[in-house]
């Protein structure tokens, strides 16, 4: 039975959004915890400023895609060509995580809300490029007037979004920093609740943490007034090792030992580094971001 061509449309237009909300799913996902995508560049061994901006573009790519399908930019010509190309490399780089780590990691495909291991992304890859080689079959659809304008204006603005959106999105909220200071005998040296303060949430056991610790003892090292402090959570056993790596030891620092409380502060991932101006958090930054002028300018 040969499928009439308003039934190929209904089908094509269906599946066309079924894609592209993946890819709008598979950006914001990365989007909310944007962090821990930024690791896994630098777990390649790239630069830190080089993973700060890929994080981003890649973000904006998989919402570009999603923009050109929606609004039906050159779809046979130029969309679902690009599609494939991505799908493909994405498919092969996630071989060779496979190969060279096992499949016990999290390829980070959905960031932190939807874990999945690389071999089921590659089969969702592998579904992927079908459903983006049907779609070219079955839903060519035809190009429109002013369509560059279109998308000369939209994959520009998808593009900016991840690295516009990010600094201004954050709202300012209370940090509750009362549990550092519960044991009477063991508080952090400065008084963190009043005034403010750059504070970054470390784990001792963190690889990203003992980056992040090095650029602050750089920074630290040109100007000891600044007002950094790093909390770390782990046992008191472990800092020898870690600022044996770090030689980050003359920077403020405090551990503390109660897990919970240390999530409820910091949240699920480190380092988490945030802007406190008397117990408000203003801002979260990442460590590649830091530099002395920026904090000089933030503490006047």
């Amino acid at each position: 039975m040969t499928i009439s061509h308003k039934a190929k449309s209904t089908i094509g237009l269906i599946l066309l959004l079924v894609l592209s909300g993946i890819f709008i799913f598979s950006a914001l996902t990365k989007f909310i915890a944007i962090e821990p995508f930024e690791w896994t560049f630098m777990d390649m061994g790239l630069p830190n400023m080089l993973s700060f901006f890929l994080a981003r573009f890649f973000i904006g790519f998989e919402l570009m895609l999603a923009f050109l399908m929606l609004t039906h930019i050159y779809l046979k010509k130029i969309t679902y060509p690009i599609t494939l190309l991505f799908l493909i490399i994405m498919t092969i780089y996630l071989v060779i995580v496979l190969i060279t780590k096992g499949n016990q990691v999290d390829c980070g495909c959905f960031g932190d809300t939807l874990p999945m291991s690389p071999a089921v992304s590659i089969i969702k890859n592998i579904a992927l490029i079908a459903l983006t080689f049907l779609l070219s079959k079955i839903y060519p659809v035809k190009p429109y007037r002013f369509q560059w304008i279109v998308a000369l204006v939209g994959t520009a603005a998808m593009l900016m979004i991840p690295f516009v959106w990010v600094p201004y999105a954050q709202k300012p909220q209370p940090i509750n920093l009362n549990p550092l200071y519960r044991d009477l005998n063991y508080q952090p040296s400065v008084e963190l609740r009043k005034g403010k303060h750059l504070i970054a949430f470390m784990s001792l056991g963190c690889p990203h943490c003992r980056h992040a610790a090095k650029i602050f003892k750089d920074i630290y090292t040109k100007d000891s007034t600044l007002p950094i402090m790093m909390i770390f959570t782990g046992s008191p056993t472990d800092t020898s090792d870690f600022f044996a790596a770090t030689k980050a030891n003359k920077v403020p620092h405090f551990v503390f030992n109660n897990s919970d409380e240390f999530i409820k502060m910091a949240g699920k991932f480190v380092p988490q580094i945030y802007w406190i101006n008397n117990s408000i958090r203003e801002r979260t930054i990442t460590y590649v971001q830091l530099n002395t002028d920026l904090l000089r300018n933030w503490k006047k």
